[in-house]
């Protein structure tokens, strides 16, 4: 899995790094994140983390992809297939 990727994607909604450690709880700091964010980490993320930074990705994206539109159908089905 590409955690890299999935908190860049995070970050590019708005969140900041700060905000996410929190919401990932389990002791995240700022600090992980932007380990993470800047690939000093690597792949290297327990399996706690990665599971809520995978679930926090995964609400950030429906957000993101139903909030972007006008609120068409295509919009929502994309939402239901994201979930």
């Amino acid at each position: 899995m590409d955690f890299q990727k999935l908190v860049t994607e995070i970050l590019e909604t708005g969140m900041t790094q700060t905000e996410l450690a929190k919401r990932c709880g389990h002791g995240t700091t700022q600090g992980h994140i932007s380990a993470i964010y800047t690939g000093r980490r690597g792949d290297s993320v327990g399996y706690v983390l990665g599971d809520a930074l995978v679930k926090i990705h995964r609400r950030a994206m429906r957000t993101k992809i139903v909030g972007s539109g006008n609120g068409s159908a295509s919009d929502m089905d994309v939402a239901t297939v994201v979930s």
